[in-house]
């Protein structure tokens, strides 16, 4: 998947939307102090170990499996990191090798960047200007690491909870698993103590999560909601894997692309 590509850098720092050739978050993402951060900085989280007797996926399996992510046609999640909330969303037409990617900060304000075979296009959503590129151009690069991490970050969370299997739902026409969670995973938090979640352990009010697994085992949704005396904590991500079709946006205008 073109977008997750780039998922794989290090955290902090901040960057323009359109800002050219930087592989840092677009503005409000910085991943410091967060158990996403830490991942991605290379501290991994230590979770519970799955019971391997057991062939049903589990919210832990499901997190850590590759093919959540990467036969992922289109990913929506949103990033709750105490007051603040961001939002990123990649949608990948692999049919017609194009590919969107949207980036909303803790403004509310929205940037997009959209990619073709030919053209690169970025829209800054503060002032509304729009870049054009070539397809092996860097601009927007900034932008496409904020919204695929942020898009995935709420996922970074699935180990920092306690989770039952509650029942089963349909998706798509075949049945998948449900899980709920009510609270923390005591046993992974006393082996990472030093995981900096961005609140004390004392000062969760309460835990409310829910995971979606297919029956291949790929992640449907998931939202973790950890309210804190310094807000909420988690966020909420829905993955799609049918093929989808990404039309032109409204601002591109291909007479001024490269």
């Amino acid at each position: 998947m073109i977008l997750l590509a780039g998922c794989s850098g290090g955290g902090g720092g901040t960057a323009s939307p359109t800002e050219e050739g930087t592989d840092a978050p677009a503005t409000g993402t910085s991943t410091e102090g967060t158990p996403a951060g830490d991942l991605i900085e290379g501290t991994p989280m230590e979770p519970t170990t799955d019971d391997d007797s057991s062939s049903e996926p589990t919210p832990l399996s499901a997190a850590s499996s590759d093919d959540s992510l990467a036969e992922a046609t289109e990913i929506d999640g949103t990033w709750y990191n105490g007051t603040e909330q961001t939002r990123g969303v990649t949608r990948n037409d692999t049919s017609n090798n194009r590919e969107l990617v949207k980036y909303t900060d803790e403004s509310g304000t929205t940037s997009a960047m959209y990619t073709t075979e030919d053209y690169v296009a970025v829209r800054n959503g503060t002032t509304g200007d729009v870049e054009y590129g070539g397809p092996d151009s860097f601009i927007g690069s900034g932008l496409r690491f904020g919204a695929g991490f942020t898009a995935i970050a709420p996922l970074f969370y699935v180990g920092v909870v306690e989770w039952e299997q509650s029942g089963t739902t349909t998706v798509d026409g075949e049945q998948a698993v449900v899980y709920e969670s009510s609270s923390l995973n005591e046993t992974t938090l006393s082996n990472n103590q030093n995981l900096d979640l961005g609140f004390e352990q004392s000062e969760v009010q309460s835990v409310d999560g829910e995971i979606v697994i297919r029956s291949d085992g790929r992640i449907d949704s998931v939202t973790i909601e950890i309210e804190a005396a310094g807000g909420t904590y988690g966020g909420e991500t829905s993955i799609e894997y049918d093929d989808i079709t990404v039309p032109q946006p409204d601002w591109v205008d291909e007479s001024e692309a490269p």
